[in-house]
């Protein structure tokens, strides 16, 4: 029996057993620190982003409403506001639900303009979530109005930022946009928007019902402006009922209003779990590293369990003698196991202090859009997952060898030298030994993987010049009643733009400056449909959309996009002109297949929108990766800016060699001069741009490269380790070999050989596993196949070389064996 007193028996005779092999105990500490600190870090990140529920009331209730265009392959298109009412009023399956809509907004009157990001809600936004302020109030019914009403909640950020954290904050005014806002409440410091914002975390909340202006008056149905609601499922309503309840809620919106959701849009709402939504697509490469690591931790233990089967030689006699005077095998076990649990649990202390290291480097590391980063810390969870896994280690690592220890014959293990378990712990090691390779192969093909799919995106074709470019963006102030801004008018805009444009060309080492509303892999999309004159009256099965961009004339130039027929804006190209546009090579392909497009006209919208200018198509150029690195350009078409402007640009300057990033206080400069009221943000060079679409690429090769790393280096000192042994075993053999003529060489060869089988075997093993995980890789590679021959070829022959060199110094030590002393050991 069990007792208190016998455990603390154990656990002092299990302390001076690793007193007396401090060698031992400090590399099974600290390959155990690495191992489980490394598998406690992960899961913190993990549990803040993926486990732990969001902050808000009854959040397995909350959801995500918008929708697809089906037929058009174009996903989450949103809502418009009528459609918001009718969810609200018609589907029977929300108990609340608060639309939402992102927006710039430039807050003025104080030194340096800044840019801030407002969200503007429905008046319950706050209830549906259930939040309550820690100063002032939130929105209430008095706060539902059809356009925006003139109040604002700010974030705990800004309340700190714009007013040191000051009660006298509530009731103050702040100047956005040019209107007066009213500060009526702020935010506690945890609270941030469930969803997605344009760049920034959001400052400021402001209530609206999305059907005055600023907005379309009176509301239309296809104007998807709302990226979304955030709702609450009825009481007992589950994910799937709520969602056969919102598809017939669909189908009745498409009967009562066909013009609006032609069949050949395939329009059809959809609702998501609003932590899916948050974390989706990030799930699978967080729980990609997580096993990762776990794969790790086992190649660890099984080096550890390699550990003590080696120090095993050493206490055959001693297990021997405790067996002879009376000790069972559960008794010896229990010591046995004793030991492994204070090696874990000094591993677990050690592993506790390398974590909180660890969560700040690998916060350091994630890619920036990665949601709940700011909720990663080491709580109850984390604590009981390292807790778990501690244990869980001691018993992976030490039960195996507890039992081949115990299993000695006790007048073998009582003559001196006697080894009568020797051959059983051999082969158990060597069991060891192919498994770590088994493991170590799986970890080095996923890397290997990710590999040549990143070194791929990296060389693919992207249809412009990012060297040498620095971007910063400008969003006009645009008041809640339109009409009331100074750049209201085409006119306004223009004259700004071309200031601001003459300011960024004078700074020194400029070589040129150009604008566009869209950059490449900004983010930021406008797509439109298209009718091709003459064919106004087809009916197609699918309507034909294209992404739109407005540029400035010598934007095309500045970013290198070669021009392949035709031309490019002109400086008479202006507001007097006709209209004119220019076009990708898959734009002219998709509508006008075999033929030359230049002099063509389009129209941006239905057949039926009869009012939308001809567009006379003026040159081709080619197609840039415009959306992902990823993806495949889609058809494309630019207008002139001079003809077509809103209030949002991005300005882009190429420099002489200068390095860009130097000019962005310059270039902010500029814009103030040209407005002393006019922010600017977002300044970044292009390749920082091209740098954060291959962000979480990056970081998932970084991680996985560098688990398959330690992983290798384990299952190298695994090898050595078993090899080393082996050679000990095999002393009187080899001498015997080399009495009767083995030379040297041969010698080398035949340790070489077990090597190299062992390793031959872990590959084979890890190959047969890596087939079926490396497919949860899929969607994170990129021209590359998860069962790609030459990365497997390649990776095997890396293990096959390891093997080798980690077995070269126990080959050389047994080629010097002098035959007479390892007979006379014997």
């Amino acid at each position: 029996m069990l007792t208190l007193d016998t455990w603390f028996r154990d656990a002092r005779f299990a302390w001076r057993g690793l007193m007396k092999a401090p060698g031992f105990a400090a590399v099974a500490v600290a390959t155990l620190a690495l191992g489980i600190g490394a598998n406690t870090a992960i899961f913190a990140v993990v549990n803040a982003v993926v486990v732990r529920p969001l902050p808000y009331a009854d959040p397995d209730r909350l959801v995500r409403v918008t929708a697809d265009f089906t037929e058009l392959n174009v996903p989450d298109v949103g809502l418009s506001p009528p459609e918001l009412a009718d969810y609200r009023d018609r589907s029977g399956v929300f108990s609340a639900l608060a639309g939402v809509y992102p927006i710039n907004a430039n807050l003025t009157e104080i030194d340096v303009p800044e840019r801030v990001e407002v969200l503007l809600v429905s008046p319950n936004y706050f209830d549906v979530l259930g939040v309550r302020p820690q100063a002032g109030r939130l929105f209430g019914a008095d706060d539902n109005a059809p356009g925006i009403q003139e109040v604002v909640v700010i974030s705990d950020a800004l309340w700190k930022r714009r007013f040191a954290g000051s009660p006298d904050a509530i009731g103050r005014k702040l100047r956005i946009d040019n209107d007066w806002y009213t500060v009526v409440g702020v935010l506690p410091p945890g609270f941030r928007h469930p969803g997605r914002s344009l760049l920034t975390d959001v400052d400021l909340w402001a209530p609206t019902g999305f059907s005055a202006k600023p907005f379309p008056s009176p509301p239309i149905r296809v104007s998807y402006f709302l990226t979304g609601a955030i709702a609450r499922l009825r009481p007992g309503l589950s994910i799937a009922e709520a969602r056969q309840r919102l598809a017939a809620a669909g189908a009745d919106f498409r009967s009562r209003h066909p013009d609006d959701y032609p069949a050949r849009a395939g329009w059809a709402p959809r609702l998501v779990p609003l932590q899916e939504d948050l974390v989706g697509q990030i799930k699978p490469a967080l729980l990609l590293l997580l096993g990762a690591v776990g794969f790790v931790l086992l190649i660890a233990c099984a080096n550890i369990a390699n550990l003590l089967l080696a120090r095993a030689s050493g206490r055959h006699r001693e297990l021997s003698v405790r067996r002879a005077l009376g000790a069972t095998t559960p008794r010896l076990v229990r010591l046995l196991l004793t030991e492994s649990v204070m090696l874990a649990v000094l591993g677990g202390i050690a592993a506790a202090g390398l974590a909180a290291w660890l969560v700040d480097v690998l916060i350091a590391l994630v890619p920036a859009n990665v949601p709940r980063l700011q909720e990663v810390s080491v709580d109850g969870r984390v604590v009981a997952f390292t807790a778990a896994v501690t244990l869980g280690t001691s018993l992976l690592f030490g039960l195996l060898p507890a039992l081949q220890m115990t299993r000695t014959d006790v007048q073998e293990g009582l003559r001196e030298g006697g080894r009568s378990s020797a051959g059983g712990r051999r082969g158990v090691r060597a069991a060891l030994v192919i498994v770590e390779f088994a493991l170590a192969l799986v970890l080095l093909v996923g890397a290997g993987l990710l590999l040549r799919s990143f070194w791929r995106l990296q060389h693919v074709e992207i249809g412009f010049d990012p060297r040498n470019v620095l971007t910063a963006r400008v969003w006009l102030p645009q008041p809640n009643d339109p009409a009331t801004g100074k750049y209201f008018k085409h006119p306004a805009r223009i004259a700004l733009y071309e200031d601001v444009l003459r300011g960024a060309r004078a700074l020194p080492g400029v070589r040129a400056a150009a604008a566009a509303t869209v950059l490449p892999l900004d983010g930021s999309r406008t797509n439109a449909a298209v009718t091709v004159e003459g064919r106004e009256t087809d009916v197609p099965s699918s309507v034909s959309t294209v992404q739109v961009n407005v540029a400035s004339t010598g934007y095309l130039e500045l970013m290198d996009i070669r021009l392949v027929r035709g031309r490019t804006f002109a400086g008479q190209d202006d507001e007097h002109a006709a209209r004119v546009v220019v076009i990708t090579e898959s734009t002219a392909r998709r509508f006008w297949p075999g033929e030359d497009p230049v002099g063509r006209r389009i129209r941006l919208g239905r057949p039926q929108a009869r009012n939308n200018p001809w567009l006379t198509v003026v040159g081709i150029v080619a197609d840039i990766r415009n959306e992902r690195l990823d993806v495949d350009p889609r058809p494309m078409v630019y207008m002139t800016l001079r003809q077509v402007s809103n209030l949002s640009l991005s300005i882009v300057v190429r420099t002489n060699g200068v390095s860009p990033k130097s000019l962005g206080d310059a270039l902010a400069a500029a814009v103030r001069r040209a407005d002393p009221d006019q922010p600017t943000y977002g300044i970044r060079t292009m390749e920082e741009l091209i740098a954060n679409a291959a962000a979480s690429r990056r970081f998932a090769l970084l991680l996985l490269g560098a688990f398959a790393a330690l992983a290798l280096l384990l299952a190298a000192v695994g090898i050595y380790g078993v090899m080393a042994f082996v050679v000990g075993q095999r002393t009187r053999e080899i001498g015997i070999r080399v009495a009767l003529g083995a030379m040297p060489g041969e010698v080398v060869r035949l340790v070489l050989r077990e090597a190299l089988m062992l390793a031959a075997s872990g590959v084979v093993l890890g190959a047969s596993s890596a087939l079926i995980l490396t497919r949860f890789l899929r969607g994170m590679l990129f021209e590359v196949r998860a069962t790609d021959p030459w990365t497997y070829a390649a990776i095997a022959a890396l293990l096959a070389a390891t093997a080798a060199f980690a077995s070269w110094r126990p080959a050389a030590r047994a080629a010097r064996v002098d035959p007479v002393v390892a007979l006379r050991a014997e």
